[in-house]
C-alpha cells in the first residue's frame, strides 16, 4: 500500500492546529532556546518520528523511513497513529543514535539510546534492526524530553511519547512507566525551524 507522507503529515498538523493536547510537550509554556554554537544539532537534518500500530502483534513501531512505513502497512490492521516528534537523520552534533532491536519471542520493538542497555537486550533475544534516527542525550538547544513506556505481558510493547497527557493515560491503561529515552523536538518546532517534513527514502 502506498502511503502518501506529506499528506499524513498534513493531517496531522492540522490537529496540532486545532489545539490538540496529543502532540503536546511537557511543559505547555516551554519556548525553544535561540541555537548556540556547535552544541546545536542542523536542524535541516531532523525527520518525522512517524507511530505505527499493528493490532495483530500488539506492536508499536516508529520510523523515519518511508520504506518502512510502507513494510508495516502490509500487515493487516496496521494503524498511522501519526508523528511523535522529530529527530536527527544522520549524526549531528551533541546527538547519539537511537537503536530499533526487536524480540521475535515477545514481538517487541525497543528503541534505545543507552549502549548498555542495547548491550543487555542484544544478550537477551533482541536483533538490532536499524538505527531509527539520532537525538540528544540532554535537554539542549530547545528539546523536549522523549517518554518510554512498557506493557509486560506475552505479547510485550513499548510506546514512545513527547505529551504527559499520552504518557499518564498509557500508565492509567496498564504502561509503565520507563523514564526519559532521550530529548527530541516536538511537531510546535517545525513552525520555529522550518524541519523537513517528509519522511526519508
Amino acid at each position: 500500500m502506498k502511503i502518501s507522507v506529506i499528506s499524513l503529515f498534513l493531517a496531522t498538523s492540522a490537529v496540532v492546529a486545532q489545539g490538540s493536547n496529543l502532540f503536546t510537550g511537557p511543559d505547555e509554556s516551554t519556548t525553544l532556546d535561540p541555537r548556540t554554537g556547535a552544541t546545536c544539532g542542523d536542524v535541516s537534518d531532523l525527520a518525522p518520528f512517524a507511530e505505527l500500530y499493528i493490532p495483530s502483534e500488539t506492536a508499536h513501531i516508529y520510523t523515519i523511513y518511508n520504506n518502512n512505513v510502507t513494510s508495516v502497512f502490509t500487515n493487516p490492521g496496521t494503524q498511522y497513529l501519526g508523528i511523535v516528534a522529530l529527530i536527527f537523520s544522520i549524526q549531528d552534533p551533541s546527538t547519539v543514535p537511537f537503536y530499533c532491536l526487536r524480540n521475535n519471542a515477545a514481538t517487541a520493538w525497543l528503541y534505545t539510546a543507552n549502549e548498555t542497555e542495547r548491550s543487555t537486550a542484544l544478550a537477551s533475544g533482541y536483533m538490532e534492526l536499524f538505527t531509527a534516527g539520532y537525538i540528544y542525550p540532554s535537554q539542549i538547544c530547545g528539546s523536549v524530553p522523549l517518554y518510554r513506556l512498557h506493557l509486560l505481558g506475552a505479547n510485550s510493547d513499548y510506546i514512545y511519547t513527547t505529551s504527559v497527557t499520552d504518557r499518564e493515560n498509557a500508565i492509567t491503561s496498564g504502561f509503565t512507566y520507563e523514564g526519559i529515552a532521550g530529548y527530541v523536538y516536538d511537531l510546535l518546532s517545525c513552525e520555529v525551524f522550518h524541519a523537513r517534513t517528509e519522511f526519508l527514502i
